[in-house]
Order: structure tokens, then C-alpha cells, then sequence
């Protein structure tokens, strides 16, 4: 195994990075009305191929790996993409039918995230999403929303709508198996590694322009101790994320534990992350006009989805893995 990312796949990344910076730079939420994936935008996405990019090539796509797709998703992350953009790749790879599954692909459909929640489900993305995606660890499936009862409910990250729905319709698309679920797992683990990066950029920048009694605020140890704990946090969760796409590329025997173990890790570093950078900037840190909130915020919603760290924990308590 080749863990590290080189060649084209530093290109994708690289490509990724500087068109997401464009088409969704983090400033736009602080300005109402910029929740979710607007029309331009994911007609932007489609038109490069960025929902296709782990589809594979005998149904339309890119036929790339989950490691391009890891990539690609850590800098949505970077710049508090909205989930819709995950479900929005994930939905193309549940559709048997090649109409809706190009439909998703052109972006002249759109998806959201679908999470049970009782007798009811939550969604995550634009209330008027033509399809909801649900996704659990033994199947997804993919529900038509036209005729579905939509409440729209206040959402504490304003990258993301949040609904509730009442009486959700028949799936129009299924498929069994983990392998949704996986790449979801991927998927979320690399926006919460690239919110940790983001986090980190912010408060070391500021520690070297902020000053206290005379001194930038990076020299005292104070700051300097909680940024090295954020970069082994961070890198700790880049390493596992790399390892597990690595290993789903591989199909590699334990590739659901190390899966699991990035999304925990990835977990872990953002809260903790974003956490301190709010801490060490000081009251500018809980301003609105700030984009340290906006890091938080969507972590702690990320941090929710593709397995919540109870059920990953109790995955990884009995997890065995190949030498």
C-alpha cells in the first residue's frame, strides 16, 4: 500500500482546491440566503465532473477510487461545503436507472441527506431537493420528494437547511450492502479532516499577528501547547482517512475497521480543533463575523452523520485487522 497521494491524485486535489475556494468560499455564510448547493453551483460541480468521480466508468463516471474521492471531499470540508454535495455524489452511485442517475450527474436533479429520527426523518439540504438519500449500514436508498410533507426547522449550521419530513414515499431506488455507507464514511471523514486543517491555518496565522504584554501570542506556551495538540489531532486523522480509502481502494480484509477509525479520528480532530481555535483567539473568536463559529458549527453536524461515535467505538472495540 502506497499511502500517501502523488500524481494525478494530487492534481484532482489541487484542481479541487482551487475551484472549490471559487465556487463556495467560506465568506459566503456570513451572508443569509447561501445555506445548501444553489443551482449555479451544482451546475458548476457537474459540468467538472465532481459527482462522477467514484462512479464507475460503465455507468457515466470517472471511475476513480475512494481516495481521489477522499481528496475532493477534503476540500469541501476546507471551505464548510454543504452536505448536499456528498449526497449528491452518493445518490448517482444508488440509481439503477440511467435517466436519474444522469440526471443527478448533469445536476439537473439534486439530493439531500435523509436521518431517521422515530416514526419521522430529518433532512439535511435544500427542501426542495428532488430526492432524498437515505443511507444505513446495511442498504441506501433513494426517495423521490415531491410529494413529501417538508417542515422546514431552524438549522444551527448555516451552510445546511434542515427540515423535517413526515411521510416519506416509497424507495424509487435501492441498493444493498455497505458500500454507500463506506464511502459516506469517507466522504464526511475527509470535510471533517479538511474543517480540522481549515481550524488549524486559522489560529496559527492569527498567533503570529496577535499580541499580548509585547509578544505575538504564539511564543507564549499556552497557545503554543493547544496548537501542537490540534496538528498530532489533525495529522492523525489525515493518516487513518489516507489508510482506509487506501484500503477500500484494495478491498483489503479489515478495510470497514480502518473505514470506522477514520471517521472516528476525523471526528475527533475537528471538534477539537475548531473548538480551540475559537478558544485561542479570544473574543474576536465568538463574534459572528468570524469564520471560527461556522468551522464548529458544521463539525458538530458532521460528527452526526455516517456513524455517530458510540456506534463507531463499539465497531472498533471488536474490530481485527491484517498484518
Amino acid at each position: 500500500m502506497y499511502l500517501v497521494p502523488e500524481g494525478d491524485e494530487l492534481e484532482i486535489a489541487n484542481a479541487a482546491a482551487e475551484f472549490i475556494a471559487s465556487a463556495l468560499p467560506i465568506n459566503r455564510l456570513h451572508t443569509a440566503g447561501n445555506a445548501d448547493m444553489n443551482g449555479a453551483v451544482r451546475s458548476q460541480l457537474a459540468e467538472m465532473g465532481w459527482f462522477a468521480l467514484a462512479l464507475p466508468e460503465d455507468k457515466g463516471g470517472s471511475g476513480l477510487t475512494a481516495v481521489e474521492h477522499a481528496l475532493f471531499f477534503r476540500e469541501i470540508g476546507r471551505q464548510c461545503g454543504p452536505v448536499d454535495i456528498l449526497a449528491q455524489a452518493l445518490a448517482a452511485m444508488v440509481c439503477k436507472s440511467a435517466d436519474v442517475r444522469d440526471a443527478l450527474v448533469s445536476g439537473t436533479a439534486s439530493a439531500a441527506v435523509l436521518v431517521p429520527e422515530g416514526n419521522r426523518h430529518r433532512l439535511i439540504g435544500s427542501a426542495s431537493a428532488t430526492h432524498g438519500l437515505l443511507v444505513t449500514p446495511q442498504s441506501a436508498s433513494l426517495h423521490e420528494m415531491a410529494q413529501a410533507n417538508i417542515e422546514a426547522r431552524p438549522a444551527l449550521d448555516p451552510a445546511n437547511s434542515l427540515a423535517l419530513v413526515e411521510n416519506l414515499p416509497a424507495p424509487a431506488e435501492s441498493q444493498d450492502g455497505a458500500h454507500i455507507w463506506r464511502l459516506g464514511q469517507i466522504g464526511s471523514a475527509a470535510m471533517q479532516v479538511g474543517l480540522a486543517e481549515a481550524a488549524l491555518d486559522l489560529i496559527v496565522e492569527y498567533a503570529k499577528v496577535r499580541e499580548t504584554f509585547g509578544k505575538a501570542i504564539g511564543s507564549w506556551q499556552a497557545v503554543r501547547h493547544t496548537c501542537a495538540d490540534m496538528a498530532v489531532m489533525t495529522e492523525a486523522a489525515r493518516a487513518e482517512l489516507w489508510y482506509a480509502a487506501t484500503a477500500m481502494k484494495e478491498d483489503r480484509g479489515d478495510m470497514e475497521a480502518h473505514v470506522d477509525a477514520a471517521k472516528h479520528l476525523a471526528n475527533e480532530a475537528a471538534l477539537k480543533a475548531t473548538d480551540s481555535n475559537i478558544q485561542l483567539h479570544g473574543g474576536i473568536g465568538v463574534t459572528d463575523e468570524h469564520d471560527a463559529h461556522l468551522l464548529m458549527k458544521h463539525a458538530a453536524l458532521l460528527s452526526r452523520l455516517f456513524g455517530s461515535r458510540q456506534y463507531l467505538l463499539s465497531r472498533l472495540l471488536h474490530a481485527k485487522l491484517e498484518d
